[in-house]
């Protein structure tokens, strides 16, 4: 008895396996492809060209409601909340209205850097860049398009952004921030002996776990 009752609990996990097995297939197979989400993500976002981007400049030769609008890596962010910054007068009104990302990677504000590929920035650079974007960008402004015709490829970058295809507005620290999926935020690691001992120990048992925890065969 006591046999047949220890076969009959472990078969229980065995069917639950095998039922999600059967379903997963009829999911993908149902249901919308990630190909067909980005695409429609693509569409749904506003589109600027470099040119169109260049009124969002709070000038007298820009649109009439005085929005103020940058692009880094193909994003578009609206930074009108921070008057003090990028408004005419201010230490970073040469970033409005045009794409910053060569500038932002060299921490430069002159215009020379404006609206440039990136060729040749060394991988410090990007990284610098990359937590600009996520620190100061993502996390304060949101995002309201995607940049049609930047100086660069911005897929070429997915690693750092997320994917180019996939944007889509997002609000100021969304944790869906657009087209942010597998990005490489930028993380500060804790230098406290303590605190990475508890990491390493907690790393070490989310790997034997899952092991554990399979039906026996």
């Amino acid at each position: 008895a006591a046999m047949g009752s220890d076969g009959a609990s472990r078969s229980g996990p065995t069917i639950l396996v095998w039922c999600a097995a059967a379903l997963i297939p009829a999911y993908w197979l149902n249901g919308p492809s990630p190909l067909d989400e980005e695409v429609q993500a693509a569409a749904d976002a506003p589109a600027y060209s470099m040119a169109e981007l260049r009124r969002y400049n709070g000038e007298q030769d820009g649109v009439a409601d005085g929005t103020l609008l940058l692009a880094v890596w193909g994003r578009v962010f609206n930074v009108t909340s921070g008057q003090e910054f990028y408004a005419i007068g201010q230490g970073y009104h040469s970033f409005a209205g045009h794409d910053c990302t060569r500038a932002f990677a060299l921490t430069s504000t002159k215009s020379k850097w404006l609206d440039q590929d990136l060729e040749g920035l060394a991988q410090a650079k990007l990284e610098h860049l990359n937590q600009t974007y996520w620190g100061t960008y993502v996390g304060k402004y949101p995002i309201v398009g995607r940049l049609t015709d930047p100086p660069y490829d911005p897929a070429a970058y997915d690693n750092f952004a997320g994917p180019y295809r996939s944007i889509r507005p997002s609000s100021p620290g969304s944790s869906q921030a657009a087209g942010t999926e597998g990005a490489a935020r930028p993380r500060r690691k804790s230098r406290c002996p303590v605190t990475r001992a508890a990491r390493a120990v907690g790393s070490a048992i989310a790997k034997i776990l899952p092991r554990q925890l399979l039906p026996s065969v």
